[in-house]
């Protein structure tokens, strides 16, 4: 983008003038500050391939967190860039499960369309795309582990884009968009678990 090119006049202050460039520093500055990211959240890019690995805790036990990650036809409600995820069909062990979402970032907007090709095991989650019509690759998994009275959640995501982006605004995209599902699913999964021990609490207290 030729900021030179670009300049909004301020109508205050004796008509300065701030360049593209600068009003894309400043609209950053205020994105960083308003989104938290996860301390244990890399995103790297090799030759066109980004990685995304993500660590984080939950309070929950491990059960509960994989039934809200194979609550599939759930995912739009509590991930909001998420806008439609239907499970095409589905079998002992595994699931097949066709999204769409959709990414923005400032001029940048991209529809993401994924078909999942999900094999569900009792301690993780492994993906990939089947249909490549966003990503030439897509792949990755969801692991979990009890540790002190925790859940420990690693998220792994390689993605090979099919389409033409600037290499840091794809990654900064991975970024956020990781970080927002990441809050998405600790919220979600704290709920599920207050939720379920309100039923439990409920029928107790019935049957004495």
């Amino acid at each position: 983008m030729a900021s030179k090119a670009l300049t909004f006049r301020k109508s205050v202050s004796g008509g300065r003038f701030v360049t593209a460039a600068a009003l894309c520093v400043l609209l950053q500055a205020s994105l960083l500050s308003a989104e938290q990211t996860p301390g244990n959240l890399t995103v790297r890019e090799e030759k066109g391939v980004y990685t995304v690995v993500a660590r984080f805790l939950v309070d929950q036990p491990a059960s509960v967190a994989l039934t809200v990650l194979t609550d599939y036809e759930q995912i739009p409600r509590f991930m909001t860039d998420v806008r439609t995820s239907i499970v095409r069909s589905r079998g002992t062990g595994w699931a097949v499960v066709e999204q769409e979402a959709e990414s923005r970032l400032m001029m940048f907007s991209k529809r993401i369309h994924l078909v999942l090709l999900i094999e569900e095991q009792p301690d993780a989650l492994i993906f990939r795309d089947r249909c490549g019509q966003t990503f030439v690759r897509y792949e990755g998994a969801w692991r979990l582990l009890s540790e002190d009275g925790h859940t420990v959640i690693t998220y792994e995501l390689t993605a090979e884009p099919s389409f033409d982006v600037l290499g840091v605004i794809l990654k900064r995209i991975l970024r956020r968009d990781s970080s927002r599902m990441i809050v998405s699913l600790q919220r979600e999964i704290a709920a599920r678990a207050a939720l379920g021990a309100a039923v439990w609490h409920s029928s107790s207290s019935f049957t004495r």
